[in-house]
């Protein structure tokens, strides 16, 4: 395992995680965030059942998930055209992150099913 994926499993099964990684786990954590968006919703989700999602995240991290940041995320993985581009690196990242976490918890992945998620990456 990288020390990105690492980093993901222990912040979705809510353990010590290691030393953050470098930059170059951006790329990890969006595909991450990606794959469990796509496990979580169907490609015509509501806006209601991803507020949802979002809403969960914000209870456990208020401060840390901007919602409007991470309902456009979630709703451009899930192949919708909205205006992503100005969401700074530092608010992609820790929805990415968070939401991956949320997202694993809503869907009640077991470890095997969560190490096997994080694999495919």
């Amino acid at each position: 395992m990288s020390a990105a994926t690492e980093f993901l499993r222990a912040t979705a099964t809510n353990t010590v995680a290691p030393e953050p990684p470098g930059e170059d786990a951006d790329e990890i954590f969006a595909a991450a965030f990606r794959a469990a968006v796509k496990l979580r919703f169907r490609t015509d989700a509501p806006l209601a059942a991803i507020t949802g999602s979002v809403r969960a995240a914000t209870r456990r991290h208020a401060e840390l998930v901007p919602v409007r940041e991470a309902e456009m995320l979630i709703r451009s993985a899930l192949g919708e055209k909205v205006p992503t581009g100005e969401i700074d690196r530092a608010s992609a990242v820790k929805v990415h992150v968070l939401l991956f976490a949320t997202l694993v918890e809503e869907l009640a992945l077991t470890d095997d099913e969560l190490d096997e998620l994080i694999a495919a990456l």
